[in-house]
């Protein structure tokens, strides 16, 4: 037999934990201390079979721990993509080496939002047709608990606001070359360039945002999937369209050029827009510029008018160019 193999008795096979769990020497010991008192007290054949037992019934704590590290993991991930805090602390055990499950007084939650009664804009003075539409939501609690957002279209800018009012932040965006409030019937079915100049708005009203996909499979932000009516990074593939320069200039009607989409300045996508609305449902609303608040907003007896994607799975749409 060479020198660096070895074998083990059968006993030492039966205890031979679970899994791949350390096991430390003083536990080593202990384990064949227990299996020699075993095998003297009921013979070596019943003591085989008596350690086999005992180890199929008792899991090594090296699976354990394994167990408990893939659960935290789990839980993290799940945090993350949910938007929740994770506690740094590790997670309670009981005696017996089991993870206790974190009781209600226990789990770590975000900290609650003071209550507003109007919008806080900060130190942002927006137009009063952006206030008054934000006041409107929050006096009446019209987003729920969602993350909400502002289209102010006449000076073609959104505000983001957490689900209390409070402002996250703004920006100028690029809106629909024409204008008007009404999307056209079918728009989201016609090709690019079967698209009037007429045609080109960016419709008004409260729109339940879903998560989307263009048809690159670059993520975008549905308010009207049936209308192709998305929020989406600033486009730039036509370069006589100059959108970047567009984007930058303080004319809010030079940053009328899509194709009825919103088109989003980059980092403000990526840093407000993909990590919530790009995640989870949130409420969108676009103030109207010919028609009035009343008729988008407070139509049936203060109902809001509200427009949703369709139900189901949202396959990938192209509106790279919108």
């Amino acid at each position: 037999m060479p020198a660096n193999t070895f074998t083990t008795s059968a006993p030492e096979r039966a205890a031979a934990p679970r899994g791949d769990g350390a096991e430390g020497p003083s536990q080593r010991l202990t384990r064949r201390l227990r299996d020699l008192l075993i095998m003297g007290a009921v013979g070596p054949v019943v003591g085989v079979a008596a350690i086999f037992a005992l180890h199929q019934v008792l899991p090594a704590q090296g699976d354990v721990a394994d167990d408990a590290a893939r659960q935290r993991e789990a839980d993290r991930a799940l945090a993350i993509l949910e938007d929740r805090p994770w506690p740094s602390r590790a997670v309670a055990s009981l005696p017996d080496n089991r993870p206790a499950q974190l009781t209600t007084a226990q789990a770590p939650t975000a900290p609650a939002l003071p209550e507003l009664t109007s919008a806080d804009f900060r130190d942002y003075q927006p137009t009063p047709d952006a206030r008054h539409m934000a006041d409107w939501v929050v006096a009446r609690h019209d987003n729920g608990r969602l993350p909400f957002i502002v289209l102010d279209k006449r000076d073609a800018r959104l505000y983001v606001f957490r689900p209390n009012g409070e402002l996250v932040d703004q920006t100028p965006v690029l809106l629909g070359s024409a204008h008007g409030d009404e999307t056209y019937p079918g728009i989201g079915d016609v090709p690019i360039p079967e698209v009037k100049p007429y045609q080109r708005t960016t419709a008004a009203g409260r729109f339940v945002t879903r998560p989307g996909l263009d048809a690159d499979h670059t993520d975008v932000v549905w308010l009207d999937y049936d209308a192709a009516l998305a929020m989406h990074r600033v486009i730039n593939k036509v370069k006589s369209e100059r959108r970047l320069q567009r984007l930058a200039s303080a004319n809010p009607k030079v940053r009328r050029i899509s194709w009825g989409c919103i088109n989003i300045p980059v980092a403000f996508f990526d840093s407000y827009i993909s990590p919530v609305f790009g995640k989870h449902t949130g409420v969108t609303y676009v103030i109207p510029e010919r028609k009035s608040f009343a008729e988008v907003f407070e139509q049936g007896g203060g109902v809001p008018q509200m427009v949703a994607t369709s139900a189901g799975p949202l396959a990938p749409k192209d509106v790279a160019q919108r």
